[in-house]
């Protein structure tokens, strides 16, 4: 996962950056879903059964037989591999599954657009494939959290998926209570209008969940066969849909994970949104990326019908290399959510009052945070979803000791956001004077500079006395549980409410703003080490405005936090 971090760092900071920056649209595919939901390779197989189990060997004018086969030819089996299938014969045990699955990969809409005599042309993917039971629930994987994180940070607020599931839906109703909230779905166009959500979701091939719920309304939406594909384009009633992802394909960046845009209806539609404006090339940052191992043809076909057929021919070789990046969804994702982050948090720093740093000086401080991120990347292990979940725990109970000096509800799932804003518009966060994110993030990049030469660690955890800051610093034997206060009525309620102990000499408060204490007859704590058991305390501001470079603010650092 670090490497994935590093390559958006690096070669691709351009769309990291564009995406932090709330620039991107994601346009997704099966690719997100692939280990919570069955494959198209299991898909086919499903329809394959449900067409055995219903055909009738005796009789010859069986609807589902007469499928079956129909489905076999489409393979385009070689003649001995078809000689030795037994269509009486579950499909699970035929000697060659592998080679009709691999036949029919590419011809799946053909596959779910075979007639069954007396049955509406969608009738194999809504009770084939089983559209609203197979694609109707589950829980939300690695990926779908990292999508709604980015959403809750405002980072990506279009969102186009060819799915039916309703992953993503259940991904913000895991992290932000009602989805509906903060996300509008889209799969009819009456469902464009309002849009004051923080982001728009709009399936394309229509929505399992709805059609569920509402067949009557959403079963025409619900998308898959090779006519309805070759249909949509012209049809009246998506013209508003259609409209609205051309708008997007034209004006905004797009990165592509886990679609390969095979479909014709896709293909025109880029096809049809560069005739209404064509991407210039070269590009910074790229316009459209696709998450993959190596471009397909029709990846390719899109770079040719964006960029224009004489820009592509003359760059191909620039243009491909710029528009892949290889990496599956959920380390790219998972890495995209951390840099965002990080992001976020380097223009609040751009902002604190140091007046006395050179512009070099700010610079090297901003690159603790992202030793922070790689920190945290390196942990990541292959566990991606319990990273995530562990990921948005520890940031809900730090930023709310932070802003509020309280324990979270226990038991909560929310996720607590940084800001509602993307990287680019942080600074100009009317409240950014007052909410301590300026500090907040010069902490943690002296924190993550002072780990980088090896002055310390930094770890989640508890300390062995019980107490638990938002995370813990290791220095040789010695571990310090830190926090963060935003304000003096935070810090006050850290000590009021015994979360972070007044006579505990492991303990490290990191304050924003004032000190303030907690009452006229408690003893004054000074900075530093001086013998006395009582809780270290650092005045960020101060320290910030005060430091004549930034060697001597990492010492005051160090010395008033008696590391």
């Amino acid at each position: 996962m670090d490497e994935t971090l590093e390559l958006l760092e690096g070669r691709f900071t351009g769309l990291a950056q564009g995406v932090a920056d709330g620039a991107y649209a994601l346009w997704l595919g099966s690719g997100i879903s692939r280990d919570r939901l069955p494959g198209l390779d299991e898909l086919i197989v499903k329809v394959l059964v449900f067409l055995h189990d219903r055909s009738d060997a005796e009789n010859s004018e069986c609807p589902y037989s007469k499928a079956l086969e129909e489905a076999v030819d489409l393979a385009k089996l070689r003649s001995h591999e078809r000689d030795e299938l037994d269509l009486d014969q579950n499909p699970t045990e035929w000697p060659h599954l592998n080679i009709v699955v691999d036949g029919l990969t590419d011809k799946y809409q053909e596959l779910l657009a075979i007639e069954i005599n007396g049955e509406l042309a969608d009738y194999l993917i809504w009770e084939g494939v089983d559209v609203c039971e197979t694609y109707g629930g589950d829980e939300p994987d690695c990926e779908h959290l990292c999508l709604a994180i980015l959403a809750l940070e405002g980072v990506v607020s279009e969102m186009v998926s060819a799915n039916w599931d309703g992953l993503i839906e259940a991904a913000f109703a895991e992290l932000a209570g009602d989805s509906n909230d903060v996300l509008r779905v889209v799969v009819l166009p009456d469902d464009l209008r309002g849009y004051d959500e923080d982001a728009m979701l709009l399936k394309v091939h229509g929505c399992a969940v709805l059609a569920k719920q509402d067949p009557e309304k959403y079963r025409a939406a619900i998308i898959g066969t090779r006519p309805q594909i070759t249909v949509w384009p012209d049809r009246a009633d998506l013209e508003a849909i259609r409209t609205k992802m051309r708008s997007l394909a034209s004006t905004i960046p797009t990165l592509v994970i886990g679609l390969s845009i095979q479909d014709e209806n896709l293909q025109q539609l880029f096809s049809k949104a560069a005739a209404d404006l064509r991407w210039p090339w070269p590009a910074d940052p790229p316009a459209h990326v696709f998450a993959d191992e190596a471009l397909g043809a029709d990846q390719i076909n899109v770079l040719r019908v964006v960029y224009g057929e004489d820009s592509y021919t003359a760059n191909a070789d620039e243009v491909k290399a710029q528009s892949l990046i290889r990496a599956f969804s959920k380390p790219l994702l998972t890495a995209l959510v951390l840099f965002a982050l990080c992001a976020k948090l380097r223009a609040y720093l751009r902002k604190a009052e140091m007046p006395r740093l050179g512009s070099g000086e700010r610079e090297e401080l901003e690159e603790g945070l992202d030793s922070v991120a790689h920190r945290l990347a390196a942990g990541v292990g292959t566990d991606h979803l319990g990273f995530v979940r562990g990921l948005v725990s520890d940031q809900r109970r730090a930023l709310s000791l932070f802003r509020e000096g309280i324990e979270p509800t226990s038991g909560s799932t929310r996720y607590a956001r940084i800001s509602r804003k993307p990287a680019s518009q942080a600074e100009s966060d009317p409240n950014i004077a007052t909410n301590g994110f300026r500090e907040l993030a010069a902490g943690l990049a002296l924190l993550g500079r002072g780990e980088t030469v090896g002055s310390w660690s930094v770890a989640r955890g508890s300390l062995a006395s019980g107490t638990a800051g938002a995370l813990k610093i290791i220095k040789g034997q010695e571990e310090t549980a830190v926090f963060f206060a935003a304000n003096g009525a935070a810090a006050l309620r850290l000590h009021r409410d015994g979360i972070a102990d007044t006579s505990d000499p492991d303990t490290l408060i990191i304050h924003s703003t004032e000190l303030v204490r907690q009452a006229a007859r408690s003893p004054r704590p000074s900075y530093g080490r001086d013998g006395r058991s009582s809780v270290r305390e650092v005045h960020l501001r101060d320290l910030l405005a005060a430091a004549p470079d930034l060697a001597s603010l990492e010492e005051g650092f160090r010395q008033e936090a008696a590391l």
